[in-house]
């Protein structure tokens, strides 16, 4: 049943209670589970389309003006409509297509809604405000970040994650409470937010470089060149890849969990605005809002797929991937696409009452143009047309042989079809056509040996033969002598023509960096490649590969230059060499494909710091990668570490001292790991010792003046020393030893000093005895 009900997004919504087809505006409906919301303004209403079926199964009016921009806000059962034009956000109620709420919140608000959980957020003045997704109305007390704030997302567990550009950082809220910021990128960088996998994954397009916020900390990956100018992004994607559109078609795929990148050349139409890419399963579709249409890339075949055509005009395409499938919808018009992880199309009339059943055709695709820019069939197009008929001389005579046909000779894989027309003639007419090489001897393997005559011409074929070199092809009509009736040959017409099309350049070109200090880069072959001897692999500039070997056309295509450095970004052409009429020739791509030779290290293990006297020693397991390096910061620390451990010294004792550690190469880095070093002084048991000849003296410092208390002679006990402190230089007479050491010890509840000379224990601050501060 199709409801339908009318709204107002006008300032205040205003709720009809009429729906068709039920009576009273209480009746309940159920939607499909595998659906959308997606709006018609131009008739004034939105819909929900059953994505599986391509049909619309509820509408609902709305009086909103036909040019306004209505946003749909949709997760579960949580439907709101905002209009971007007025600021009124409105809240539908699925089960009754009614509006149960509406506020003005103002325009220029990001409302943001998943999970449960709504936001609003202000991105000039920098606040964010929760509010209850059923009543709109707001939940405890609204936070003020420093403006300009970027656009925030959820993630799966109700976080609201805001990037604040003036700082670097990411600010989480958890319900509606601000927790403590995550540094993304360093202040004043420009930077845009997506949420992968649930994951919060910021693009720094000043630093060049993607920041993974996981659990475990923030990953680091360098972006290649091509996306780091404000490439689009999508704001949410449901798997780990992120689809990164940079200048020039250049589509680079971010794997999230690994760091690896791809790059894929795409040949995207010149002049035309395109939307935010959208990923579902391997397919990457690019909204195209010249052509109304949505560019399809394969990444798994590396190949483009069928155009799906959603309004065929210029206009705005709203994309978006819910629940496994995307769609695609033209907001102001009638029609929409549903997609599934198959790839499988179907169109959506949004404007018919009565949905037809049945499987939708894909769409065709467009034709193609004619062989070399013409029509096929049309004037100019060689190898298209057939040969008309010749001009007869300007004075013929009844007894003159038939003239030299008019020829067409074209070559495509290995073969030339010769096409000519009917000779002129008088009162001799030919008895036939023969085909003729640059020597007037006759094919042999032409193919027939001999045409008829006929009113239309005809057709000689040629197989088997060289690609790359100019062939002449003779048609000479043949007829019977008057006088002596004998078969002769006459003036023949002549076309030369190559037995191949020239190439097209290679397509398809995709990099991956191997995380060996190698770069993977496959390609397809172009048009018509029959004629192509080999493929080189070239950089920027055109020039080939070192060490790298051309391929043949037996494949596979693909090449994999090796020992490269990981702190570079290699950028690659691949071009056919092929042979044109006896003249060498090139056919390069003409989009590049980047990596780098390997992906960001993993995350170290087992990082501990162990405190000692005065420094630290730090120590972790092994992290896995190519060609990298350890960073460790915190109070002098070294910086970069080439091994699995550090000694850090001159540090403060009886403190803690934090150290961060994570593994860096060109390609980015990893989550850092944290460790403390406790220099809080560890405090040991050890007796007394010479006191054998006089009491032993508790000083109150470290000098033989005063007293605090005494061991008489003969008397051993165990003591705690806290730490060593240098003064006044000891002898003692009973064991000759000399130290200016003293030990700071607990005493009756206070602190005394002794002399090392009258302890047992270490002599000087070393290891685990820490000099005191």
């Amino acid at each position: 049943m199709t409801g339908q009900v009318a709204i107002g997004l006008v300032g205040v919504l205003v709720v009809s209670a009429l729906v068709y087809g039920v009576g009273m505006a209480s009746s309940r409906y159920k939607l499909s589970d595998v659906g959308a919301w997606l709006t018609a303004t131009g008739k004034g209403m939105i819909v929900h389309a059953n994505g599986l079926l391509g049909k619309v199964d509820g509408k609902t009016q709305i009086q909103a003006a036909p040019n306004h921009r209505i946003k749909i806000i949709q997760d579960g059962n949580t439907v709101l409509l905002v209009n971007e034009t007025t600021g009124v956000v409105s809240r539908i109620d699925p089960s009754q297509l009614k509006v149960t709420q509406s506020q003005r919140f103002g325009i220029g608000l990001q409302i943001i809604a998943a999970e449960g959980v709504a936001y609003t957020l202000d991105p000039v003045k920098g606040v964010v405000q929760q509010i209850n997704p059923v009543t709109l109305a707001p939940i405890g007390r609204a936070t003020v970040l420093t403006p300009p704030i970027r656009p925030g997302g959820l993630d799966d567990r109700g976080t609201f994650w805001v990037p604040t550009e003036q700082t670097g950082q990411l600010i989480p809220f958890q319900n509606g409470v601000q927790g403590k910021p995550v540094q993304v990128a360093q202040p004043g960088a420009q930077l845009q937010l997506s949420m992968v996998a649930g994951v919060p994954t910021v693009i720094d397009t000043t630093a060049g470089q993607a920041a993974i916020a996981g659990p475990d900390g923030v990953r680091k990956v360098a972006l290649l060149s091509a996306v780091r100018d404000r490439p689009k992004i999508p704001v949410k994607v449901e798997g780990q890849t992120l689809p990164i559109l940079g200048r020039g078609g250049a589509l680079v795929l971010l794997d999230t969990g690994t760091g690896r990148l791809t790059s894929a050349g795409l040949r995207l139409p010149q002049r035309h605005t395109f939307g935010e890419p959208q990923v579902l399963g391997s397919r990457i579709f690019i909204p195209d809002e010249t052509a109304g249409a949505l560019i399809v890339y394969n990444s798994a075949t590396g190949r483009f797929e069928q155009t799906i055509r959603v309004s065929g005009k210029p206009g705005p395409i709203d994309v978006f991937v819910k629940d496994g499938m995307l769609w695609a919808n033209d907001p102001y018009g009638d029609k929409a696409v549903s997609v599934d992880q198959n790839g499988q199309r179907r169109n959506i009339q949004k404007y018919t009452d009565k949905v037809p059943g049945g499987v939708r055709r894909p769409i065709p695709s467009q034709g193609a143009g004619g062989d070399r820019g013409g029509n096929p069939g049309g004037n100019g197009d060689r190898g298209g047309n057939r040969p008309g008929r010749p001009t007869p001389p300007s004075r013929p005579k009844p007894n003159d042989p038939p003239g030299p046909p008019t020829v067409e000779a074209t070559g495509d894989n290995q073969t030339v079809t010769v096409n000519f027309g009917p000779s002129w003639r008088n009162r001799i007419v030919p008895t036939g056509y023969v085909l003729l090489n640059e020597k007037n001897q006759t094919w042999p393997k032409a193919a027939p040996p001999k045409a008829p005559d006929s009113p239309n011409g005809g057709t000689f074929t040629v197989s088997g033969l060289e690609c790359g070199r100019p062939y002449v092809f003779r048609v000479a009509a043949q007829y019977k002598d008057p006088r002596t009736q004998r078969v002769r040959t006459g003036r023949p017409g002549q076309d030369s023509t190559s037995a191949c099309k020239e190439p097209a350049a290679p397509k398809g070109l995709v990099a991956n960096g191997n995380n060996d200090g190698s770069i993977t880069v496959t390609f397809q072959e172009g048009d018509n490649p029959a004629a192509v001897k080999e493929y080189i692999l070239t950089d920027s500039l055109g020039n080939p590969v070192q060490n790298v070997q051309p391929l043949g056309r037996s494949g596979p295509f693909e090449f994999r230059p090796k020992g490269l450095d990981c702190a570079q970004q290699y950028s690659f052409h691949v071009a056919a060499r092929y042979v044109q009429n006896g003249t060498p020739k090139t056919a390069q791509s003409e989009n590049l494909v980047s990596a780098r030779p390997c992906n960001p290290p993993g995350k170290p293990s087992n990082f501990s710091a162990s405190g000692v006297n005065h420094g630290a020693n730090l120590s972790w397991g092994a992290a896995s990668g190519h060609d990298f390096k350890y960073v460790v910061e915190g109070p002098n620390a070294p910086g970069q570490v080439a091994g699995t451990s550090a000694t850090i010294g001159n540090l403060p004792n009886n403190q803690q001292h934090t150290y961060t550690l994570k593994a860096v190469n060109g390609a980015g880095e990893s989550e850092p790991l944290n460790a403390v070093a406790d220099l809080s002084y560890q405090r040991q048991a050890h007796q007394n010792k010479a006191n054998n000849q006089t009491n032993t003296l508790i000083r109150p410092g470290p000098s033989r003046s005063g007293e605090i208390g005494r061991i008489e002679r003969g008397r051993y006990i165990s003591i705690t020393v806290i730490c060593q402190v240098r003064g006044e230089s000891v002898t003692e007479s009973e064991t000759g030893e000399t130290s200016s050491w003293w030990n700071r010890i607990e005493w009756n509840g206070g602190i005394g000093y002794l002399s090392v000379t009258l302890m047992e224990g270490p002599r000087e601050p070393g290891g685990t005895m820490f000099e005191c501060a």
